[in-house]
């Protein structure tokens, strides 16, 4: 697709670091799409909206939306007497989101880097970013951002996911955990970045800070997809040998055709009051 090393309808976690890059956008967007339909995720949205009060009239800040998925459910959520902006880093996402969100009053989209956010001072009621601090150079200054872009009393939301809890069932357990091993190494920046983000917020002084998590259970066919080009990915680093990856992408397919393929990784939701 472009990403140096991948094949067209793979998808590489860490292409998301400048998606701009890629020739091919279709199968992120596809990857996107299908990763934003499983259900435990989707729980995990809906609680954040439920514990961060967005509502009616809520000024929302949308960090690394994307094309706009739930961007545009949000504006929904707070309809013609709110506003929700979407801003990403890059520019073919945004434009896909402002096509989508054509004709829309209540929603706008922007470029923008996560860590320099502009915007002025608590300029939002809630500032929520999904799957987005594992990808930027320092999440901890993203962090610091969208705090100051919060105004008092208004609320966080991050939903991150946990690398280390990513799992399938290729039958042979020591190249399972070597191929999911050099994934979470080396998928995006700060894979693990979900085990210090709880004091992270308490350090700085947020308030009611909340976590709750879910085992989000993959899609058969995304789980096909993302984890054949996992262990080619492995393969091509020299992680497992050439004969490994071969085999492991064969059982992938094979598990997939016979309908026994099974992936799941680790979802948090962290949320806090800005004081």
């Amino acid at each position: 697709m472009g990403d140096q090393g991948q094949d067209d309808g793979e998808l590489a976690l860490h292409a998301f670091t400048d998606v701009d890059e890629v020739d091919d956008l279709a199968p992120y967007i596809e990857g996107l799409e299908a990763f934003d339909r499983l259900p435990l995720l989707v729980e995990l949205k809906a609680l954040a909206i439920e514990r961060t009060r967005t509502g009616p009239g809520s000024r929302v800040l949308d960090v690394g939306c994307g094309f706009g998925l739930e961007t545009l459910r949000l504006a929904e959520v707070v309809g013609p007497t709110g506003a929700v902006t979407g801003m990403d880093s890059s520019v073919r996402f945004v434009a896909e989101a402002q096509r989508r969100a054509a004709g829309l009053e209540s929603v706008e989209f922007r470029h923008g880097d996560a860590q320099r956010l502009p915007f002025a001072d608590a300029a939002f009621d809630v500032t929520r970013a999904e799957r987005v601090l594992v990808y930027v150079d320092d999440p901890v200054r993203a962090l610091d951002e969208m705090v100051r872009v919060t105004r008092p009393g208004g609320a966080i939301a991050l939903i991150m996911p946990d690398f280390g809890t990513n799992s399938v069932n290729v039958p042979d357990v020591a190249l399972t955990r070597a191929v999911l091993a050099h994934e979470a190494d080396t998928s995006v920046p700060h894979a693990l970045l979900s085990h210090d983000l709880r004091a992270l917020l308490v350090e700085r002084g947020l308030r009611d800070v909340q976590v709750s998590s879910r085992m989000v259970v993959f899609d058969p066919d995304l789980a096909a997809t993302y984890f054949a080009g996992v262990g080619q990915a492995a393969g091509a680093a020299g992680a497992i040998d050439p004969e490994q990856a071969r085999w492991w992408v064969a059982q992938v397919a094979e598990l997939h055709a016979a309908g026994r393929l099974w992936a799941a990784i680790g979802y948090y939701l962290f949320t806090a009051d800005v004081p």
